[in-house]
């Protein structure tokens, strides 16, 4: 088995306005991080098929692991109305003065597997863009690009 993963590395000078705009939410979004202790500030907004965008950023607390990264802030709150609006793309941005951040600002572990959650629960992919607000911005279609193996409950209706 040979597994394939398909990321398009774009510059931000030639994307979209609406795309730039969406871009900058995220940016918009790490503002509002509560990070005093990793000081790695995230910030990340979710566009619905109907034009909304939800925004979300990390929020850390003292007794770890019980803080919670930006994009599942935001996630969590775009999941309660799939079936009427579905998440169709979600930007990333981080920014540190502690830490160098990756390029290509790949979301954690449990991140990825709440956005395969709801693209299983959709049926439809998620559009992942990663920025680090440089010219290079990162764009992925779908969870499968970083989980080839995502764990998937069949549930019985």
């Amino acid at each position: 088995m040979q597994i394939q993963v398909e990321i398009e590395e774009l510059s931000y000078d030639a994307l979209k306005d609406s795309t730039k705009q969406f871009l900058n939410q995220a940016i918009e979004a790490h503002h509002q991080s509560y990070a005093p202790y990793s000081q790695f500030h995230v910030g990340c907004s979710v566009k619905h098929n109907s034009g909304k965008t939800i925004m979300g950023s990390n929020q850390e607390n003292a007794s770890f692991p019980s803080g919670l990264c930006a994009e599942r802030v935001a996630l969590f709150e775009s999941s309660k109305n799939l079936l009427n609006d579905k998440v169709t793309q979600i930007a990333i941005y981080a920014r540190s003065t502690k830490y160098e951040v990756p390029k290509m600002l790949v979301p954690c572990a449990a991140c990825l597997q709440v956005m395969s959650d709801i693209e299983v629960r959709q049926k439809e992919p998620i559009e992942i863009w990663m920025w680090d607000g440089s010219d290079a911005v990162f764009k992925a279609n779908g969870v499968s690009q970083f989980l080839p193996f995502h764990f998937e409950l069949n549930i019985k209706h």
